[in-house]
């Protein structure tokens, strides 16, 4: 597969000077696109464990919520589950944005916006990094799963009072959430296999 990439990425023609950039950007586009694709890949996941369990995944403090849009964030909410960590930072956003409360019906959309924001933001960088760093292509994206659910889950967001702490919660929420970030990694992958292939 590396002689493939590197045989799709050669300069096509002159201007090999504006190359790299442009090659930087569309990687960070495809990226984002990915991440995106990704991210709804984990709210599936989410709701198949949801169904599974009648919707008492792992040792979640609210069972029964809608984790269908904000991937497995609910379990780790400090109180209700429809003030996860993704709720959060979308009425953060929106609030920075437009000096405005959101209304609370506007609360679940702007968490699964947040959330998706973050998953195309993730996504881009790990399709920069993924050529130059070959090593978090590891699992077929999955190392690069548990780096992010390490940092964000674990250190960022508890970190910033947007969820519980780590030592809040029970082994099942940590497992489904790396389980969930695991789903995210390998679609990142997958993705950019596809988008990698020469046309």
């Amino acid at each position: 597969m590396g002689a493939e990439m590197a045989v799709s990425d050669r300069p096509r023609g002159g201007g090999a000077s504006a190359r790299p950039g442009t090659r930087m950007l569309r990687q960070a586009v495809l990226g984002a696109a990915a991440g995106v694709m990704a991210g709804l890949a984990m709210n599936q996941f989410a709701r198949a464990v949801s169904t599974a369990t009648g919707g008492r995944e792992a040792d979640s403090a609210a069972p029964g919520a809608d984790r269908v849009g904000r991937g497995v964030q609910p379990p780790q909410a400090e109180g209700r589950s429809d003030d996860d960590a993704a709720v959060r930072t979308g009425v953060r956003t929106y609030r920075a944005v437009t000096g405005r409360e959101p209304h609370p019906r506007d609360r679940p959309l702007l968490g699964s916006l947040a959330h998706l924001g973050f998953g195309a933001s993730a996504g881009a960088c790990y399709a920069m990094l993924a050529d130059r760093l070959p090593f978090i292509r590891f699992g077929h994206g999955m190392l690069y799963g548990t780096a992010v659910w390490a940092v964000a889950d674990e250190i960022v967001t508890p970190a910033l009072g947007l969820s519980r702490g780590p030592r809040e919660l029970g082994p099942g929420v940590h497992a489904y959430a790396l389980a969930g970030h695991w789903v995210y990694g390998a679609a990142l992958e997958t993705v950019r296999q596809l988008a990698s292939r020469p046309s």
